[in-house]
């Protein structure tokens, strides 16, 4: 033990790693720790010590290294331990069985149930009130995914003709759903038992997918991102066996055309799933160059029914295209902060910028979400000027870099930033338009007053934040550090194809980060992918 030690400690390269990791960690920690008390990482204080940002990452330096270092000690001795075979034999007995599949698809499904007794039936908000209203109302509209929206929609139409309550019809909806996650997650660990992952990250996955409260909330939340974020963890393992078989993926059709498949429901589901592909195609063409061919196929037909989907199918059903203002949040929230913190904008940029937002439309800024600004944003009148509007940003971000870089962390800072206080996940249902017919009314009815509690508890009020260690477990900033981790792991240990099956996670975040707020559910995709990065970490080349 002493001499792989001292081999330890006498290695060049995990110290620099550790180095890398600790000055990372150290500047996201101290990063969102100005921005969550002072609303700047700018701030000055009067200790020396914190004086500047610079001074506190620093200080902070130290401890990120030391623990960085500890914890590829402790991966390095992981990646070794083995359980002991009464354990292995006996966990290898539960799961050879002929039903081990349909028993597992049954015990993530009855895992759910206490969130669905408790808040039946079920969290029915964010836009799927909207989605059913506006629809019902006449407007159909691609914002939202069309493919979802006829799912919610024809389910309250069915209800309706039946004449069951619109709350029966949500709940209809969150069984279906219910269904659906426990039967991904079942397929989650069918997949790690196949590639034989070590018997402890299967006993962990199963542990994790049944306990860990956020999978069950989500589970009936009425929102896209649920099913979204069980496709996106099948596109990550089409993409490991993409890479780590190749020559068995690319014989014949079968693996491509269940990843065309997978990847046409991602983009389905999300509108920000087709770029999280597409970013990641350069890698894989690289990678995979033996198999260019095969592999240009296959986006090439995903390009054509993306285009075929915002285009031709969207029009032969009377719908409108989404707002293209949706991919413009950074823009909105630089120019709404400069513009609060009386930043340097001169009259003649100001002439550029009122058509697409006045002064009182930037006077709305919010610090961690755009829809204040975005939902006045004049999208028509930016078009219409967009290169030289573009210019201006330019222009007047050049001169005010900290306030944009503020304006920049402040939106995204809960997905990096584990002590954050602004993401939530609220354990209610909307009502909204009371008076309209065509909008869903559904009222939460809970069957049991203890279970209604407690996921009140971890979902509108955030309690697990006044605990430690589960604070950090429960926050989606814990899980964007353990990707950076596992990064910085899988280069010091020079397994650099390991990189590219993490890739959708970090394409599917980077995309994120520009978005219009940070909330649990969009970073739910990377959550339910924890234990896939464990077993990458884990999974010896």
């Amino acid at each position: 033990m002493k001499s792989r030690f001292r081999a330890w400690t006498g290695n060049l390269g995990i110290w620099f790693f550790a180095l890398t990791g600790g000055i990372c960690f150290a500047a996201f920690d101290r990063c969102g720790y100005m921005l969550k008390n002072y609303g700047t990482i700018w701030a000055v204080s009067e200790n020396p010590w914190h004086r500047t940002i610079f001074h506190r990452i620093m200080c902070r330096l130290p401890v990120s290294i030391l623990l960085v270092f500890l914890l590829f000690l402790f991966i390095d001795w992981l990646r070794t331990y083995r359980l002991p075979e009464k354990w292995t034999q006996t966990w290898s007995s539960l799961t050879d069985r002929k039903y081990c599949f349909f028993v597992m698809w049954v015990l993530y499904f009855l895992s759910f149930l206490p969130v669905f007794l408790g808040g039946y039936p079920g969290i029915f908000a964010a836009d799927a009130p909207n989605q059913i209203g506006w629809t019902f109302s006449g407007w159909l509209t691609g914002h939202h995914p069309l493919l979802h929206t006829g799912i919610l929609c024809g389910i309250f139409s069915l209800s309706r003709s039946l004449g069951w309550s619109d709350t029966t019809a949500a709940a209809i909806c969150n069984v279906l759903q219910m269904a659906a996650l426990s039967g991904i997650f079942a397929w989650f660990s069918r997949f790690l038992k196949k590639e034989k992952a070590p018997i402890g990250i299967q006993i962990g996955t199963m542990v994790f997918l049944c306990i860990f409260p956020f999978h069950a909330l989500m589970s009936v939340y009425t929102t896209k991102d649920t099913i979204f974020s069980g496709i996106f963890v099948f596109c990550v393992m089409q993409i490991y066996q993409m890479c780590v078989r190749p020559e068995e993926y690319f014989a014949g059709y079968r693996h491509q055309c269940s990843g065309f498949f997978c990847f046409t429901l991602l983009f389905l589901f999300r509108n920000n799933g087709f770029h999280t592909l597409l970013l990641c195609m350069p890698f894989l063409l690289l990678y995979l160059r033996r198999y260019c061919k095969k592999l240009l196929l296959l986006f090439a037909a995903l390009l054509l029914v993306n285009q075929f989907y915002n285009g031709p199918f969207l029009k032969w059903i009377g719908a409108e295209s989404g707002n293209s203002r949706e991919a413009y949040s950074v823009v909105m929230q630089t120019l709404g902060r400069t513009y609060v913190a009386a930043g340097d904008i001169r009259p003649e940029e100001m002439d550029v910028i009122r058509p697409v937002m006045d002064e009182e439309i930037l006077a709305l800024y919010t610090p961690n979400i755009s829809d204040s600004i975005k939902n006045y944003f004049d999208t028509e009148a930016f078009n219409e000027n967009k290169t030289e509007f573009l210019k201006t940003w330019i222009r007047i971000g050049l001169r005010n870099k900290k306030i944009y870089i503020d304006a920049f962390l402040n939106t995204n800072a809960a997905f990096w930033y584990p002590g954050t206080a602004e993401e939530y996940l609220e354990f209610v249902c909307f009502d909204i338009a009371q008076d309209d017919p065509n909008y869903p009314h559904v009222q939460m009815k809970p069957v049991n007053d203890l279970f209604y509690e407690y996921y009140k508890s971890i979902g509108t009020d955030a309690s697990f934040r006044e605990i430690p260690i589960f604070r950090e477990l429960l926050s989606m900033g814990f899980y964007f550090w353990l990707m950076l981790f596992a990064g910085l792991y899988v280069l010091y240990k020079k397994e650099y194809a390991k990189l590219l099956w993490m890739l959708p996670l970090w394409t599917y975040m980077g995309t994120s980060f520009l978005g219009p707020t940070a909330l649990l559910r969009y970073a739910y995709p990377v959550m339910l992918s924890a234990p896939l990065l464990w077993f990458f970490i884990l999974k010896k080349e």
